[in-house]
C-alpha cells in the first residue's frame, strides 16, 4: 500500500500523469454508473416479473408486496444525478428501470379526477360502502357515508353491531340490519338471509366471508363480506431476515427447511382464497364480493378473484386507491396508506359505474364507496 500511495503521488505531481489519471477515473466511474444503473434496471424487471407471476407463491416475493413503492425507486433517486454529471445517456437505464416499475404499480393507478358519486336510480344501481371498523381510532365514518351516500355499507371486524347502528344518529336511512360473526351489514333494503362461509386455513376453519342475501327492488342479490386473516404477525418476523429464506432457502439445506416452513403460511392463504372465490363463483345470483382481503393488489391472491369478479377501482376508480395502513409515520409512504387491501368487486351480472377511495382519516383503514348497475336479465 506504501509503494502504491507513493507511484500514486508522484503521478499527480506530474501534470501530464494528472490529466491521465483524472481521465481514467472518469472512465472508471462512467462505467460503474453504466453497470450500476444496467443492474437496477434489470432487477426491477425482474423484481416486476416475479411480482406479477409469482406474488404470494414465494415468501420473500410476497414480502415485497407490503413494502412501500417509493422504496423500489430510491435506487434511481441517486443514480440518476450522478448519471447526468457525466452524460444523460448514462442515466437511460435507471429512468428506463422507473418507468417500468411506474408503469407495473400503474397498472393499478386510474388517470382522471376522482368520479363524482351520483345517486342510486331506485331498480337499477346500487351503492356499496365497505370498511374494516378495526382500529378506528374513535374516528367517524358518517363524513365519508353522507357524501357517497351508499345504500348499503359492509363493516368487517365489527360483531354485534347491528341494533346499535339501527339507533345511531345519522344512519336512520337504513332500515335494515343484521350481523354475523364479525360481520355487520347495513341496507335500505330488506336482509332476508345471512349466513357464515367456512374455509380451511392450515389445519383450521376460519369463518373468512358472510353471505348476505338481500331484496333488490324485485330481485335477489347476494352480498359478500370478506375479512381474510392478517398476515401482520409474519411480516413483523420476517423484518428479521426471514425474507431472505424465499432466495436462499435451497431444498436439502437447513434454510430449505425454514423455507419450507415460513412458506406455508402463503400457501394455506392462497388455497383459503381459492377455494372462498370457487364457493362465490357459483352462487346463481348477481353477486358484489366486498371486504379487507390482507392481500395488495397486483399479488396472486388478487389476480386470483379478478380471473371471476370485476375490480371497482381498476374499472372506474382514480389515483392508487390505498386503503392500507390509513395513517403510518413511514416516510416512504409520506404518512399515509400505501397499500390497496380492501375491495369492491362484482360478478358478471353487474357494471361498475365510480368507485371512490376515502381520501383521509385517522383510522387503519380507509372506506371504499362503489356504485353498480344491474344488467338486464
Amino acid at each position: 500500500m506504501d509503494q502504491f500511495l507513493q507511484r500514486l503521488g508522484e503521478k499527480l505531481r506530474d501534470p501530464d500523469g494528472r490529466k491521465q489519471f483524472v481521465s481514467k477515473a472518469k472512465k472508471a466511474f462512467r462505467n460503474l454508473i453504466r453497470t450500476l444503473s444496467l443492474g437496477y434496471c434489470i432487477l426491477l424487471i425482474l423484481l416486476i416479473m416475479l411480482l406479477k407471476v409469482t406474488g404470494e407463491k414465494n415468501l420473500s416475493v410476497a414480502f415485497s408486496l407490503y413494502l412501500p413503492r417509493l422504496l423500489f425507486l430510491l435506487p434511481s433517486l441517486l443514480l440518476l444525478p450522478l448519471a447526468l454529471l457525466f452524460s444523460w445517456r448514462l442515466s437511460l437505464p435507471a429512468l428506463l428501470g422507473s418507468c417500468f416499475i411506474f408503469l407495473y404499480f400503474a397498472n393499478d393507478f386510474r388517470f382522471g379526477s376522482e368520479p363524482h358519486p351520483s345517486p342510486s336510480e331506485p331498480g337499477k344501481t346500487v351503492t356499496v360502502l365497505t370498511y374494516n371498523r378495526g382500529q378506528h381510532m374513535n374516528r367517524s365514518l358518517k363524513p365519508f357515508k353522507d357524501r357517497t351516500n351508499p345504500d348499503i355499507i359492509a363493516f368487517q371486524e365489527a360483531p354485534n353491531r347491528a341494533a346499535g347502528y339501527l339507533e345511531a344518529e345519522g344512519y336512520e336511512l337504513y332500515e335494515f340490519a343484521e350481523d354475523i360473526g364479525e360481520y355487520t351489514l347495513l341496507s335500505r333494503y330488506p336482509i332476508t338471509k345471512k349466513s357464515l362461509i367456512h374455509t380451511v386455513s392450515g389445519d383450521q376453519s376460519v369463518d373468512a366471508c358472510a353471505r348476505f342475501e338481500v331484496q333488490f327492488e324485485g330481485s335477489k342479490i347476494a352480498i359478500y363480506s370478506i375479512h381474510i386473516n392478517s398476515p401482520r404477525d409474519v411480516l413483523h418476523y420476517y423484518k428479521r431476515g426471514a425474507f431472505l429464506y424465499g432466495l436462499i432457502g435451497i431444498p436439502g439445506t437447513a434454510l430449505g427447511e425454514k423455507r419450507h416452513k415460513n412458506q406455508q403460511f402463503w400457501n394455506d392463504r392462497i388455497d383459503e382464497a381459492s377455494e372462498l372465490i370457487s364457493h362465490i363463483a357459483n352462487d346463481p345470483l348477481p353477486t358484489l364480493v366486498v371486504g379487507d382481503l390482507n392481500a395488495p393488489a397486483g399479488g396472486h391472491i388478487h389476480q386470483l378473484f379478478l380471473r371471476e369478479f370485476k375490480d371497482s377501482h381498476r374499472t372506474s376508480g382514480s389515483g392508487f386507491g390505498f386503503t392500507f395502513p390509513g395513517t403510518s409515520r413511514n416516510p416512504l409512504s409520506l404518512g399515509g396508506p400505501w397499500m390497496r387491501i380492501d375491495y369492491l368487486f362484482a360478478n358478471s351480472s353487474w357494471d361498475c359505474l365510480w368507485n371512490i377511495t376515502e381520501s383521509s382519516r385517522l383510522s387503519q383503514h380507509r372506506a371504499v364507496t362503489a356504485q353498480f348497475r344491474l344488467k338486464s336479465p
